[in-house]
């Protein structure tokens, strides 16, 4: 099993200006460095102190025969997608359980594509996640009394 990097953004700040969800998303196509069957691939980095309200997997090429995407990232490899069959094109289903109803992560990390059942020699994908800043913007004590 092996992890590459394909991430994109930096894991210091938020392109926003303002507390306001932002979007970002990588497109990797898969017949470039044909992951095995296990190997992780870094989509996107996650700062510290960002909310991830949602995120998803378009798939745009579809895979050979067998090829199954999990997303998640360091802490649940599944815990946006779970086995989402690539060989056809579209959007995955998010996983529906509490565990993804908006995850705070509180030090950087990365959304990861976990490739399973077969090597992937033909899929291209998108990744997308919709973030949210929620550093402080004041963080001394604004009520001492």
């Amino acid at each position: 099993m092996a992890t590459v990097s394909k991430v994109t953004g930096g894991t210091a700040g938020h392109p926003s200006t303002r507390r306001k969800p932002y979007w970002v998303e990588n497109t990797v196509d898969f017949s470039l460095f044909d992951p095995a069957a296990n190997d992780v691939v870094q989509m996107l980095n996650i700062p510290a102190e960002t909310l991830i309200i949602n995120a998803g997997i378009e798939v745009l090429t579809a895979s050979a025969s067998g090829v199954t995407l999990d997303l998640g990232d360091g802490g649940d490899v599944d815990r946006y997608i779970d086995g989402l069959d690539s060989t056809s094109t579209g959007h995955g289903a998010q996983v529906a359980n509490a565990s993804n109803v908006g995850h705070v992560y509180g030090s950087a990390d990365t959304l990861d594509v976990k490739v399973l059942g077969a090597q992937d020699t033909s899929g291209k994908i998108r990744v997308w996640a919709l973030m949210c800043d929620i550093s402080g913007s004041d963080e001394t004590a604004s009520n001492s009394s």
